[in-house]
């Protein structure tokens, strides 16, 4: 399927029936009250006169009202792809009946098994899952890898693939145990992610500063209509029910934290690509594969202290304290008030055996400062 450039991700409700321990949103799975009409949505993307792929997300899009009648409006000139836990089994069913697999990119999948067992809904979800694939969906089955699952995770993978299943690793991001992840799990990381490269760049990258299409080409779709410019610049660019105005060019990215997947819409510089390259590598343990994305970064721009810091974790997790002291040190001379590069170079000096530096996300450092 050829994805439209233009995307625009609609929050459909923060309401979920789930309760994952890991879940950033509330629990909350009250009746869904506030809605749209699909028809207006559509006859905004119609207007602007490309096609579209609108990401449906929430909480869960199948508790929302009439779902399978909003997506067949909305696959009539636009492609959707849909995040959802696959647990509504009549809404999943009707969607299956009614909805153009071809009109879909695909339905992102959150396994959450601990939650689903607790619900007693794996065999609904294998039934759920085998309906859609044979039906000619395109399933992509996520299993976030929280600490308290590694052990459990590739027996899981064995279980599903019997059922025709196969399930892509995510990797838990936040601390748990006073350990801080992704970059906990280490060497380990090779063996959960190491066929499944791209979850690396599933980051909040910084891209501030960086010119991006966002407000033209991505936007995000509010429960009350309300379009920003993207997930994570909250400007206001208009409401669906009214008029929405969209932003020219690429506008430099305000925030520090881009949780939208902007890779897709910045014009990175050669050392800015790299730099991205790199922290995919580290995140799944590809060292080596990283260190060289990162030592093209510096050749680039020389003295890059985002990459400098990356290399000094990519040193410490190889054991080579020396050469970790040195890069954090060359980082922090570069940046002296950034935090991240202090408490790396303090942990590392102290040595601790389950010291976990942190990797630098920032896509624009600029080595001057």
């Amino acid at each position: 399927m050829n994805v439209p450039a233009n995307s625009i991700i609609w929050n459909m409700t923060r309401k979920c029936n789930f309760r994952c321990e890991y879940c950033y949103f509330p629990h909350d799975n009250t009746p869904v009250t506030e809605t749209l009409d699909a028809e207006r949505i559509a006859a905004f993307l119609d207007a602007t006169g490309s096609t579209w792929k609108v990401g449906l997300t929430g909480g869960e899009p199948f508790i929302y009202p009439g779902i399978t009648n909003v997506c067949e409006i909305l696959t009539r000139n636009h492609i959707i792809g849909v995040d959802t836990n696959l647990s509504v089994s009549t809404r999943v069913r009707e969607f299956a009946e009614r909805v153009d697999p071809s009109r879909v990119h695909n339905l992102y999948v959150a396994l959450h098994i601990e939650e689903r067992e607790r619900v007693k809904g794996v065999d609904a979800f294998i039934k759920n899952a085998r309906l859609l694939m044979d039906k000619g969906f395109s399933i992509i089955v996520n299993y976030v890898v929280h600490p308290t699952l590694e052990a459990r995770f590739q027996d899981d993978c064995d279980f599903f693939a019997e059922h025709g299943i196969q399930i892509t690793p995510r990797p838990f991001r936040g601390e748990f145990e006073g350990r801080r992840y992704p970059e906990a799990y280490g060497d380990r990381a090779q063996a959960i992610f190491g066929d499944h490269p791209e979850q690396g760049k599933k980051v909040a990258f910084n891209f501030q500063g960086i010119p991006c299409s966002a407000g033209r080409t991505l936007l995000r779709l509010e429960p009350d209509g309300t379009v920003f410019r993207c997930p994570g610049d909250k400007t206001v660019l208009g409401n669906v029910t009214d008029t929405v105005t969209l932003l020219d060019g690429f506008v430099p990215c305000t925030k520090k934290r881009c949780p939208c997947r902007g890779l897709d819409h910045v014009q990175l510089a050669p050392a800015q690509a790299d730099l991205v390259d790199g922290v995919q590598f580290a995140v799944v343990a590809e060292n080596t594969t990283s260190g060289a994305a990162f030592e093209r970064a510096i050749a680039a721009a020389p003295g890059h202290p985002c990459a400098e810091n990356n290399l000094g974790v990519l040193a410490w997790r190889r054991g080579d304290v020396g050469e970790a002291v040195r890069r954090f040190e060359q980082a922090l001379s570069a940046v002296p008030d950034n935090t991240l590069y202090a408490r790396n170079l303090q942990g590392v000096r102290s040595q601790e055996r389950l010291f976990d530096p942190q990797i630098c996300l920032d896509v624009n450092a600029d080595p001057a400062k």
